[in-house]
């Protein structure tokens, strides 16, 4: 069994094409198609159901990619436990969500990539459920996330730092510097929030339902870049993680406010998966997490 076989089929699983897949991995689409039907004729299997132009697992597919994964890592693994060279190399596949995306993450990723220039980087973005889900089928190494506290049992915290959601308006808005404005308040104000499978929108949504608040005028946006910019606009108010707010504030175009009952505090965090071998591109990667916050 050929691990550039083995590799092939976790990318395509992971896009659920072939086309994308080859792309990626710089192969021609027959390749890929090549590759499969390989696997699948030692196996003696279907690894995929087609339907049409999309593929998806089947269930001998998703039985095989538990132990597709395993023999990803254990070469990962040796590889790293024989070679002398300390010299974090390979590929490291990052998960993270939207408002850490377009705030820090750029910044972040520059000093990895500054020094560990031998690691290839492959970045998704998606929600918090989403990267769970990726990252317990073994197809990201890791995740970089603002959350509750996570309690899954097949995942671990390596690192973890505190941030709050704090409401914030235009610099010269009405509730501009505010000190525990009555939650009443906010039913005369429009709100960009973001959508309501975000985590901490699903807090506030909690908190405002034990107020019995009945908000009007509310506008739905995924982006936190664009709620952002709205807001600085006098467009209406918004509650958004304090990282990424730092600019703004820094410049003046907004100032916070707080309301009373609502203290959104979250965790930032790195985890991975319990079973997964930690390789030294993954450490390393903890490891300039940690000193890029003490450094803030």
């Amino acid at each position: 069994m050929e691990l550039r076989n083995i590799r092939s089929f976790i990318k395509v699983a992971e896009f659920e094409n072939f086309s994308k897949a080859a792309e990626v991995l710089g192969y021609a689409q027959s390749t890929i198609t090549t590759q499969i039907q390989q696997l699948e004729e030692e196996l003696g299997v279907n690894l995929f159901d087609r339907i049409g132009k999309k593929v998806v697992l089947s269930d001998k597919g998703r039985s095989f990619l538990l132990y597709a994964n395993q023999m990803m890592k254990l070469e990962s693994e040796s590889i790293e436990t024989i070679s002398s060279n300390c010299v974090p190399r390979g590929i490291l596949r990052i998960g993270t969500i939207e408002s850490i995306a377009s705030s820090f993450f750029a910044p972040l990723l520059e000093t990895y990539i500054k020094t560990y220039p031998t690691v290839s980087i492959e970045v998704t973005e998606g929600t918090t459920l989403e990267l769970f889900s990726q990252l317990e089928k073994g197809l990201l190494d890791l995740v970089l996330l603002l959350d509750r506290p996570v309690f899954r049992p097949a995942l671990q915290t390596v690192y973890s730092k505190s941030a709050t959601v704090p409401f914030f308006s235009a610099a010269d808005h009405p509730l501009a510097g505010q000190k525990n404005v009555s939650p009443k308040k906010l039913e005369q104000e429009t709100l960009f929030l973001t959508e309501k499978n975000n985590n901490y929108r699903q807090i506030f949504d909690e908190i405002a339902a034990k107020n019995n608040l009945s908000i009007q005028y509310i506008q739905e946006i995924a982006n936190a870049s664009c709620i952002l910019y709205l807001v600085e606009q006098n467009l209406g108010v918004s509650l958004l993680p304090d990282y990424r707010l730092l600019p703004s504030l820094k410049e003046k175009k907004i100032a916070l406010f707080t309301v009373e009952g609502f203290d959104i505090r979250m965790d930032l965090q790195v985890l991975y998966h319990r079973q997964k071998f930690v390789s030294l591109a993954m450490r390393r990667f903890t490891e300039t997490v940690e000193e890029f916050f003490a450094a803030l």
